[in-house]
């Protein structure tokens, strides 16, 4: 009788030590469900630089941290990006820098010119 008493309490025994057990080490795999890049527009002069860079999402709204994320210029005689999103403009025009992680896309727009920057400094100086 002692002996089917323990093995009726067994089973709930050990069922609660296994659902009470939690792995603390555990990780699930992020997937991106957006890229946001800073700054969104700029407008530089010709043979300048500007650092942008990636936020990425996962479908949780949380950061994911380090992604692999892969750097394009759509118009490469206009400004030129590297992998680690440093732009270098090289002549006027437009164009779209893109950040990519998996099939996810983030944009940045990029105006190279030199009479659009001394106007836009005009007006925020203009004393009229």
């Amino acid at each position: 009788m002692k002996y089917l008493k323990i093995y009726l309490y067994l089973p709930f025994l050990l069922s609660s030590l296994f659902l009470s057990c939690e792995d603390k080490n555990a990780s699930y795999i992020q997937v991106p469900s957006s890229i946001v890049i800073t700054p969104v527009n700029s407008i530089l002069k010709p043979n300048e630089s500007i650092q942008l860079y990636s936020l990425v999402i996962d479908k949780n709204n949380s950061k994911i941290d380090e992604p692999e994320v892969v750097w394009s210029s759509t118009n490469e005689l206009v400004a030129s990006v590297n992998q680690k999103g440093l732009v270098t403009t090289k002549s006027k025009g437009s164009v779209t820098i893109i950040a990519t992680v998996g099939t996810i896309q983030g944009m940045a727009e990029i105006v190279v010119s030199t009479t659009r920057r001394r106007v836009l400094s005009e007006m925020f100086t203009s004393s009229t």
